[in-house]
């Protein structure tokens, strides 16, 4: 199958192209650092020494409509992230019709290469030291490919990896795990389930078809935690390759602004960004998700499961309110915390998932 699709993009069978994202790759480590932490608000974190290994073509910052949940921010992938018809190339904003197959024939990546059993390629890194004010820190991203679904269950895995080291963790830790457990977010743990049943958490996957952008398949939004010590001084490592093979490109969407330290109850009002009337505490829920409504209106707040379903809702006066809502009785899952004003009609939403 990955021969045969090979030789059919090569030989010019004509490809969809419409997607409304925009795309600017060969960008430097400060300029994706910088996109990606949050620069005002409940930031709470201070970057130094941001180093980027990766193919020029292979880094980018994109923004615009897509369905990935995501509508800017960075992305590393395994091949070209920015779509060049002169070169035969098809990056994120293809249609998903368009194959990504750019074959950067760069190393792999050490790190990697120690979750899997096959050799890596293609890899691209971004690693930076941080210094976070709360006591965790968490970041939004989707992880999608060119190799779903016909290669779930296979060898042909390919890797990524949020690796946090410093004080208290032993080792270098992936972030990037299904909320509420130990497993790492891959190919072979997030799918359809079609070409084995390797996937338990079939919700957490999108299938690409007839809608914007190129890779085949998708997570849905997820959000990597972990908690640390304030004021200490950590290492971050992004890193995703190709397993088995350099075909077949592999992508890390992380959401703009959203790398961010922060405690376990809602900031002090003096701290929040005023564009962001909705606060929402923890990211990963147990049992009470905790909130606090920041504008100076009434609000309607909803919350939402993955199908859309209203799950409860509640009107709240204006600023200050401080919200508690219990969440034992609802199952695992991710769930959309949304807050319309009622004056100014306008809505803000947060993703939260239930362990």
């Amino acid at each position: 199958m990955k021969f045969f699709l090979s030789i059919l993009f090569f030989a010019g069978i004509p490809a969809w192209s419409w997607a409304q994202l925009t795309v600017q790759n060969q960008q430097t480590a400060i300029d994706l650092v910088n996109t990606l932490v949050a620069s005002s608000g409940t930031a709470g974190l201070t970057i130094s020494n941001p180093v980027l290994t990766c193919d020029t073509l292979s880094n980018g910052l994109f923004s615009g409509t897509s369905n990935l949940g995501i509508s800017n921010g960075i992305v590393l992938g395994t091949g070209a992230v920015a779509t060049d018809t002169t070169m035969a190339l098809f990056g994120i904003d293809g249609g998903y019709l368009d194959f990504s197959s750019y074959m950067a024939n760069t190393a792999g990546d050490a790190d990697l290469n120690a979750l899997v059993t096959s050799p890596t390629y293609d890899a691209c890194v971004l690693e930076f030291d941080l210094q976070p004010a709360g006591n965790f820190i968490e970041f939004e991203y989707v992880f999608g490919s060119e190799e779903y679904p016909d290669y779930n269950c296979t060898s042909f895995n390919d890797i990524f990896a949020f690796f946090v080291s410093g004080p208290g963790i032993t080792g270098l830790h992936n972030m990037a795990i299904i909320p509420g457990t130990t497993i790492p977010v891959s190919i072979n743990s997030i799918n359809d389930g079609s070409n084995g049943n390797c996937s338990s958490y079939q919700n957490l996957y999108v299938s690409n078809t007839g809608a914007i952008t190129t890779v085949d398949g998708f997570t849905t939004p997820l959000i990597a935690t972990h908690p640390v010590t304030p004021g200490q001084t950590y290492h971050l490592k992004l890193a995703v390759s190709d397993v088995s093979d350099g075909i077949f490109n592999t992508f890390v969407f992380l959401k703009a602004n959203s790398l961010k330290s922060g405690t376990t109850v809602p900031s002090a009002v003096t701290s929040l960004n005023a564009e962001n009337p909705l606060q929402v505490y923890p990211s990963v829920v147990d049992d009470q998700l905790q909130f606090q409504n920041n504008s100076q209106e009434p609000v309607q707040l909803s919350l939402l499961d993955i199908n859309g379903k209203q799950v409860f809702t509640q009107k709240l006066a204006a600023y200050p309110v401080h919200q508690t809502i219990p969440m034992s009785g609802l199952t695992q899952g991710m769930y959309l915390v949304q807050m319309r004003q009622l004056q100014s009609g306008r809505i803000s939403s947060s993703r939260i998932f239930k362990q």
